[in-house]
C-alpha cells in the first residue's frame, strides 16, 4: 500500500517543522543520498516508510509516535559529520524533544532507535527493527539503482574514490546480500524486490566484466 504521511499528532507537527527547516538551512551541499528527501518524501521517505510498517505491524499509537519521531531525526547527524553520525543525531533529538514535551523515558527510547540505524549494530526491539527496515526500504524497490547512484555521488563529493565501477557494484552487492529485513510485513513487501535487485546487480557486473575484456 502507498500511504502519504502527514504528521498526525501535535508533537509530530512541531518535529516535522523543525526537521524541514533544519535540512533546508543546515544540511551540507555534498549530501546527495541522506538528504531531506530520504527522510521526508511523503511516500518513500523513511518517515513515511516507518509509518507504513508500523501500521502493518500493528504497534501501539504511543510507539508509533516515538518511532516516527526517531525517523525524523535519524539522519540529522549528517549536518555535523558524514561518518558515525548516529550519536550526533541522538544528542540533537535529546536536546530538542525535551523542549516540546517528550518525557525522559520517551527521549531515551527515541535515541535508542536512532542509534540502532548504525549499520554495525543490530536492532533489538520491535520499533528499532521497524526503523531499520524503513531506513533501507529502497533495497527492495524498483528505484534501487537511482538511490545507489545518489549514494555513490555523495561519496564522490566527499572526496572518496568511487571511480572503479566494478568495485562499487561489488561492494553494493556484498551489502545487499548480507542485509536482512527484520519485520514480517517488510519481508512480505520488499524481499522479492530485493532478490530481483541482486540479480540486476549481478547482470550489471557481468556486463562490466565483458566490457573490460573487450567482449562488448
Amino acid at each position: 500500500m502507498t500511504l502519504r504521511y502527514k504528521p498526525h499528532t501535535p508533537r509530530l507537527k512541531i518535529v516535522d517543522l523543525y526537521i524541514r527547516e533544519l535540512f533546508r538551512d543546515e544540511l551540507p551541499e555534498g549530501i546527495k543520498y541522506h538528504d531531506a528527501n530520504h527522510t521526508l518524501h511523503p511516500t518513500k521517505g523513511v518517515v513515511a516508510s516507518a509509518n507504513r510498517i508500523a501500521i502493518s505491524e500493528n504497534i501501539s499509537e504511543r510507539d508509533r509516535e516515538l518511532l516516527i519521531t526517531a525517523a525524523y531525526f535519524h539522519d540529522t547527524g549528517y549536518i555535523r559529520e558524514y561518518e558515525k553520525n548516529e550519536p550526533i543525531a541522538a544528542r540533537m533529538a535529546g536536546r530538542i524533544l525535551k523542549l516540546i514535551g517528550y518525557k525522559p523515558n520517551e527521549v531515551v527510547k527515541v535515541q535508542e532507535m536512532i542509534l540502532s540505524t548504525d549499520l554495525e549494530r543490530k536492532p533489538k526491539t520491535h520499533v528499532e527493527k521497524i526503523l531499520c527496515d524503513a531506513d533501507l526500504d529502497h533495497l527492495g524497490r524498483e528505484d534501487f539503482f537511482k538511490f545507489d547512484g545518489k549514494l555513490r555521488e555523495g561519496r564522490r563529493v566527499k572526496g572518496i574514490d568511487v571511480s572503479d565501477e566494478a568495485k562499487w557494484y561489488k561492494g553494493t552487492l556484498e551489502f545487499i546480500k548480507t542485509h536482512q529485513y527484520y519485520t514480517e510485513s517488510q519481508k512480505k513487501l520488499r524481499e522479492k524486490g530485493k532478490q530481483k535487485n541482486i540479480k540486476r546487480l549481478l547482470k550489471k557486473l557481468e556486463t562490466i566484466e565483458k566490457k573490460s575484456r573487450g567482449q562488448i
